[in-house]
């Protein structure tokens, strides 16, 4: 089968970091530790027997969002009724065959399955040999992005569309967010207060995230129903705030409420009056102040990183030489051979 972008399912994607909970084949531990990071559901083994193959199910519960690399090692089927939360299966390798209500759809690394609440779900066939990451999302953090997204509140149930391919466009560039986080949860770092901030801030833009690449119930008005003119005082006050509190850890729905206007209307204004989007700006004034820390020689190039908001080290050295042309490394080394007096 050709892979896509997810089509791993060991590695980082597995995460590393996490305990394997159920190392023992015993097909009523797995379903009893599955049920209790996620749902009260009906879990049965197709072949009546259970027999679980190199079985792994490694799950951390956040904030947000509730995530975890599940592979049983015998084809199953998954009963979990009408879902109270939102949910993204995220197939790292083989199929699983999946209903939300009306919709139907088969999951693979190419193509990962959406679900939301009140709607029945229902997985007859999850093959032998798939591995998934299960990302369950808490519906009121959904709801709160879009309510920031939109500026207005959510009446309506929000329901998303359930495949969501994943080898090209916003679905691909979602799965590359979802790596970002992956790598953060493997990254070991300690849990002090600023990086318990930053994995909120990753969780909730993988939210955001989702709701700008997946269609859904309000993407009409998310993209062609907005107003896209808002005063120039809606920037000046978001640029303020990037400015000032650049370290803050901003979801492009904090900024939008900051602005008091939608995402669309925020972005489009953005790119008139400085050729980028709002995340886009707030990245480039991180790098900026990750720079003129390097530049006094203290710290690693990690701990820098970490502190202005970039997860992914590779990310933040290929952004940092696009922005200066000299990687981050270079930059610190630079600074203790010359001292803190180093000016490029």
């Amino acid at each position: 089968m050709e892979e896509g972008p997810v089509g791993r399912a060991s590695g980082s994607w597995a995460l590393d970091r996490m305990p394997n909970e159920v190392a023992d084949a015993d097909f009523g531990l797995f379903r009893d530790r599955l049920q209790g990071h996620y749902y009260p559901a009906r879990v049965r083994p197709l072949d009546g027997r259970g027999l679980l193959e190199d079985p792994r199910l490694s799950a951390v519960e956040l904030e947000h969002i509730t995530i975890g690399y599940v592979r049983f090692g015998t084809a199953v089927s998954i009963d979990a009724g009408d879902l109270l939360g939102y949910h993204v299966d995220v197939p790292l390798q083989g199929e699983v065959v999946s209903r939300c209500g009306h919709e139907e759809t088969v999951a693979s690394p190419r193509q990962a399955a959406v679900f939301s609440p009140r709607r029945h779900t229902y997985v007859p066939a999850w093959a032998k040999d798939a591995a998934q990451l299960l990302i369950k999302l808490n519906p009121r953090s959904v709801e709160y992005e879009l309510e920031g997204l939109l500026r207005r509140p959510v009446v309506e149930p929000l329901q998303f569309r359930m495949a969501m391919p994943t080898v090209a466009g916003p679905g691909r560039a979602w799965v590359a967010s979802l790596a970002g986080f992956v790598a953060f949860l493997n990254s070991g770092s300690e849990g002090g207060p600023a990086v318990r901030r930053h994995a909120e801030l990753l969780e909730r833009s993988l939210i955001s995230g989702l709701l700008l690449a997946q269609p859904h119930s309000y993407s009409e008005l998310l993209f062609e129903g907005a107003e896209y003119r808002v005063p120039s005082s809606a920037v000046d006050r978001v640029v303020d705030a990037i400015t000032s509190f650049p370290e803050r850890p901003y979801s492009l729905a904090d900024l939008c409420r900051i602005g008091c206007a939608s995402a669309r209307a925020l972005q489009t204004q953005f790119q008139e009056r400085f050729g980028m989007s709002p995340m886009q700006y707030l990245r480039r004034e991180r790098l900026m102040r990750a720079r003129a820390e390097l530049r006094q020689g203290q710290g690693t190039v990690s701990t820098v990183a970490y502190g202005w908001g970039f997860s992914n080290l590779g990310r933040f050295a290929r952004a940092y030489q696009a922005q200066f042309g000299e990687l981050p490394s270079e930059t610190l080394e630079n600074a203790v051979r010359g001292g803190a007096a180093y000016r490029r």
